[in-house]
Order: structure tokens, then sequence, then C-alpha cells
């Protein structure tokens, strides 16, 4: 029984010992990525920038009533400050008010090729929000992604100029201007509009039968 106790002793301080050794390793590998955030954070802080260009006049007429629109853009636009944290509260915000730009888009804007696109700009902000919230932040792919973001922006940008200068080309003129602005929407969704080439199949016929078309 004397020997059991001292075998059981000897064990729960063994055991206490290595819980007291992970627990300064936990609290050294916390303090080591706290010190390379701080670097870190210097970096993305002076590449935080989403230089999108400002919408057209005309565009702004058909969206004005779109709030999740404006939310997104005024969540952009504040550059958060001093820690971490900050930033990573800032991403947690852009991702709930991207995933709201599927609602209320308005009905001039509301085609499968804009919905495409705001898809995959809920994509890159929802990796940025992954890539920042890593104990240890990859800086490199942070900064890749702040640009990327940028980049469906602007597309999403210029998908609307597309529409609304498609919407005013004259149908009796400018046939070479329709042809490119529906090669730009084929592209954004090769399924949506039919080809512009299809015609209507011609009954073969005999001699002295005249042609018609069905």
């Amino acid at each position: 029984m004397k020997y059991l106790k001292i075998i059981m002793l000897s064990f729960l301080s063994v055991l206490l010992f290595s819980c007291k050794d992970d627990e300064q390793q936990r609290q050294a590998a916390t303090l080591k990525a706290q010190k390379q955030n701080d670097s870190i954070l210097k970096v993305i802080s002076g590449n935080w920038n989403f230089n999108v260009p400002p919408i057209t006049p005309k565009v702004a007429a058909q969206i004005g009533s779109w709030n999740e629109w404006a939310q997104f853009n005024n969540e952009l636009s504040q550059k958060p400050t001093g820690s971490i944290s900050a930033y990573r509260t800032k991403t947690k915000n852009l991702v709930n008010k991207a995933d709201l730009l599927k609602n209320n888009i308005p009905a001039f804007f509301d085609k499968p090729q804009v919905r495409s696109r705001i898809g995959v700009l809920i994509t890159k902000v929802k990796s940025l929000y992954t890539y920042i919230n890593i104990d240890v932040i990859p800086d490199k792919k942070v900064i890749s992604l702040i640009k990327e973001v940028t980049h469906e922006m602007t597309s999403l940008q210029n998908q609307f100029d597309e529409l609304v200068r498609f919407s005013e080309i004259p149908k009796e003129f400018g046939e070479e201007e329709m042809i490119k602005a529906l090669d730009t929407v084929r592209r954004a969704n090769p399924d949506a509009i039919p080809s512009a080439n299809t015609t209507s199949p011609v009954k073969p016929i005999g001699p002295g039968v005249s042609r018609k078309r069905i």
C-alpha cells in the first residue's frame, strides 16, 4: 500500500509538471504570435486601401435606393485603426454586409451576370476574413486579397456601366455597339443569351415549289 501511494504521488507530480509545461508553451506561442502580428499589422495597415473608382451618375441614379450597396461601400471605405482585433472586427462586418448585397438588387441590375459577380465578391471578402483570423497572419495573402476585393468591386461597377450603356443603344441604330454589349453579357453568363446566328430551319422543297420559311 505504501508503494502504491508513492507511485500515485509520483504520477500526479509528473502530470502536474507536464500540464504546467504545456501551459507555459502555449503562453510562449501566444506571445510569439502577438509579436509577429504586431509587425504584420504595420504591413497590412499600409496596404489596407480599396481604391475603387466612383460610380457614374447614371449608375448612381439606378442604385440610389439600394441600401445594402451603400452600407457595404460605407463599411469598405472606413479603415480600421489600432490592433489586429480591429481589422478582424472590420472583416467580420464586411462579410455580414457583403452577404446582404444579394438582397433588394434594383430590378434594372438584377441580372444573372450581376448576381454572379456579387457571388465572387462575397467569396473574396470571406477569404479575407479567414486569413486575417489565422493566429499568425499571412500578410502577403491578406494584401493579395485586398487587391482582389478591389478588383471584384471595380468589375461589378463596370458591369453596371455596361448594362446602362446597353439600355441606351437605339434598337434601329448602333448595331456594332449592340453586338459588343451582347458579347460582354454573354461572356459573363454564356447560357443567358441564345446565339445571334440561330435561324429557323427551312423545309426541303421539290422543283417548281416556292421556298417558304417555317
